[in-house]
């Protein structure tokens, strides 16, 4: 599957007949010390029955293996307490900042609990720790390093082969893994689901734990599927990490795993070797000569945060005509040329990557000496563990961030592109409801993200939020294994063999795929229902061609596929009712999108300490109450933006309104018609040509977007007479 796809379910639907075979035969070959142990535990009791334990807060054995396997003399920060309590039998929660060392949190008790249960006297039972993390390269690295010092570790992710998969499948199957990462949409994935269902799984390790709270600056839906796959499971214990967590995400964190507040483990956000600036622009053409400036008195390896792909290209470019090195990335780059600009990265001295904020996330590089944020962060979360990459090898390092009040617009855009109107959620779920009425439980239903985002304008990613709320939430659906509903192929040449074999099935692939010589379509639906046979063993003997080198197999067009739960809502009343709370739910997503740019402002041009502004938020402290060092403690004069507050009172242009009408039919959505003057794109926009080729589009970025929803309510308003 390619990344384009945007998914990362790796294997499809197609496979799971093979899948659920290699579960059975999982179960069937486990010895006893490999299959889950069946015996009453603590934890089985309800939470408020739960016996209060205490757990050691120093671990000999967890010393040993850090100086056996990492040859490191001693733990940092708080990791040895975490790792003696999971060593014990416990969860835990991590708030660790960025460089703090949270990888070795679960690595260290992955090897040690062997040992630990021969220590206890007990019979030691081998068991797999899972980690769960949305970072492929992330997981790469680490599952390499550990293959490097003798660590029996493999990853499952959407970049590999189908072989390669099936090979970890195995390694599970023999109990040869003491280590497993995988992303969250794994568990979409019934195949993998029933597999892990058979093993014991000592410790559950979720990456970036953040993204479960609804509260916090990254929230993920599958996140809490991970905290439902968690209890499903049975898992003997849970770990989450995260860099960036306040303390009410910190909570949502306990409240979704089932963890208790001595559970919880911080450490300061403070890093006292960084120095925090910023600085005001009145336009975005002014930042560039600071930031050559900038760069040329602060030399070192430099990261320069932007918001668009574009704009890490452009920047770059202009920075190595005035003799500056630099590199572009962003995630649209092709994973072999990201690869190129970390390594360079990481070897050269000098260096100063523009990027997305794609780049930096596990990325083990400790002489990082500066962090320019070139456009406004998402929020303070964002931030601080972006900044977190600078200095961790406890010299000095500057963050620098530069501000117009243009920034905030473009922020803005950001935070109002998610929500649709509630016109097409009102659409999408009627049709839903509608097409699936007779659908009982235990049914499949299926459905293209794709195509319902263009049909109904809908964001793909906010189609997810809206599905997982009909899981989550309301129980309707529970999502399984997509499929992919477009294979292609490109005959090799060894294809001929392909052609030549006494196969009638082999021989329908053939005769009935379109395309030319160089590339092939198939339908494997159109295949199967004509020559009765099941859409599996179609996909099945592409695969085999595949295999064998005969054809090289792409399959497209992801298709979601979900299980019924209970019935969808018949009435009228239960519909709407169903529809509005869901649409609160997004409205609410997009005030605490808002909320969050507005805390970066506050921040910035407030009258307080940078440093112990930022910890405040965090619910932590800094000694003295400032740092002596940042913007405000080196000036005490605040940080102004004038363009800003003046964007806040732009009156609305009558005519500017009559013209985006003259420009489109659409008369009943207020808030399609207020993102096209805002300059704000979605597939109905650009479907209706007036996107960003048209003048009409973005023609009134300066007004307040509320005032601009009311504006055209109005219109829309006298239109419905």
């Amino acid at each position: 599957m390619s990344k384009s796809d945007g998914e990362d379910f790796g294997l499809s639907s197609d496979d799971e007949a093979e899948l659920a075979e290699l579960a059975s035969t999982i179960e069937g070959n486990l010895t006893a010390n490999q299959k889950r142990p069946i015996e009453l535990e603590l934890t089985e009791l309800p939470s408020s029955k739960k016996i209060k334990q205490t757990y050691p807060t120093t671990s000999p054995l967890a010393r040993k293996v850090l100086q056996r396997i990492w040859r490191y003399p001693a733990f940092r920060l708080k990791q040895e307490e975490v790792i003696s309590r999971l060593i014990a039998g416990g969860s835990a929660v991590v708030v660790f900042p960025t460089g703090g060392g949270k990888s070795l949190v679960y690595q260290v008790p992955a090897l040690a609990l062997d040992e630990y249960e021969d220590n206890q006297g007990g019979e030691v039972k081998s068991g797999l720790t899972l980690v769960i993390s949305p970072l492929i390269a992330l997981m790469k690295d680490q599952v390499d390093a550990l293959k490097a010092r003798g660590v029996k570790a493999a990853a499952i992710d959407s970049s590999q082969t189908r072989e390669s998969v099936l090979e970890t499948y195995d390694l599970l199957r023999r109990g040869e893994l003491k280590l497993l990462y995988c992303a969250p949409e794994r568990l979409n994935n019934e195949g993998f689901v029933a597999t892990i269902k058979h093993l014991r799984i000592r410790l559950i390790a979720v990456d970036e734990a953040h993204c479960i709270s609804e509260w916090g600056q990254a929230f993920r839906p599958d996140y809490l599927k991970v905290a439902r796959f968690v209890k499903e499971i049975e898992a003997e214990r849970v770990l989450c990490l995260t860099a960036t967590a306040t303390p009410r995400v910190a909570a949502d964190i306990c409240k979704g795993f089932d963890i208790p507040e001595d559970g919880l483990f911080r450490t300061t956000t403070y890093r006292e070797n960084l120095e925090l600036l910023a600085e005001s622009f009145g336009t975005v053409e002014a930042k560039m000569p600071k930031l050559k400036q900038f760069l040329k008195e602060n030399p070192g390896s430099t990261i320069v945060y932007v918001t668009s792909q574009d704009q890490t290209q452009e920047i770059s470019k202009e920075l190595v005509e005035s003799g500056i090195p630099s590199l572009a990335y962003h995630a649209g780059m092709e994973a072999k040329q990201r690869l190129v600009v970390q390594e360079k990265f990481m070897t050269q001295k000098n260096m100063t990557i523009v990027a997305t904020i794609a780049f930096g996330m596990g990325i083990d590089k400790a002489d990082i000496r500066n962090i320019v944020h070139y456009d406004f962060p998402r929020s303070l979360e964002g931030y601080s563990q972006e900044i977190g990459r600078a200095g961790r090898d406890n010299l000095p390092g500057k963050c620098a961030l530069y501000l117009c009040g243009r920034d905030w617009q473009k922020r803005e855009t950001f935070c109002r592109a998610d929500l649709p109107s509630k016109k097409s959620i009102h659409g999408l779920l009627h049709e839903l409801f509608n097409r699936n009425a007779t659908a009982g439980k235990d049914d499949v239903i299926e459905a293209s993200l794709y195509q319902q985002s263009k049909t109904w304008d809908i964001k793909m990613t906010t189609l997810g939020l809206l599905y997982s709320q009909l899981e989550l939430r309301f129980e309707l659906l529970r999502a399984i294994t997509p499929k992919y509903s477009k294979y292609t192929y490109k005959p090799s040449p060894r294809y001929h063999r392909a052609v030549s074999e006494d196969c009638l099935l082999g021989t329908a692939i053939i005769t009935t795929s379109g395309g030319g010589k160089t590339m092939r379509f198939v339908d494997v639906d159109l295949i199967s229902k004509h020559f009765g046979c099941p859409r599996e063993e179609v996909v099945r003997k592409l695969q085999g061609w595949s295999d064998k080198g005969y054809i090289e197999l792409k399959p497209t067009g992801v298709v979601n596929r979900y299980r019924v739960m209970r019935p969808f809502p018949r009435q009228k009343e239960d519909r709407e009712s169903l529809i509005s709370s869901i649409y609160q739910q997004m409205e609410h997503r997009e005030m605490e999108d808002l909320r969050r740019s507005q805390e970066v402002i506050n921040l910035i041009t407030g009258r307080k300490c940078f440093a112990a502004a930022l910890a405040d938020h965090f619910g932590d402290k800094i000694p003295g109450c400032i740092c002596a060092k940042c913007q405000w403690c080196k000036t005490g004069v605040k940080v102004e933006i004038d363009e800003y507050n003046r964007l806040m009172d732009i009156p609305i242009d009558q005519n500017k309104i009559k013209a985006v009408l003259a420009a489109t039919a659409t008369r009943d959505d207020p808030r399609f018609l207020a993102k096209i003057a805002f300059g704000i794109s979605s597939p109905r926009v650009v479907a209706e040509s007036c996107g960003s080729r048209n003048p009409v589009f973005g023609s009134m970025a300066d007004c307040n977007f509320e005032k601009l929803v009311e504006a055209f309510s109005k219109y829309c308003s006298e239109a419905a007479i």
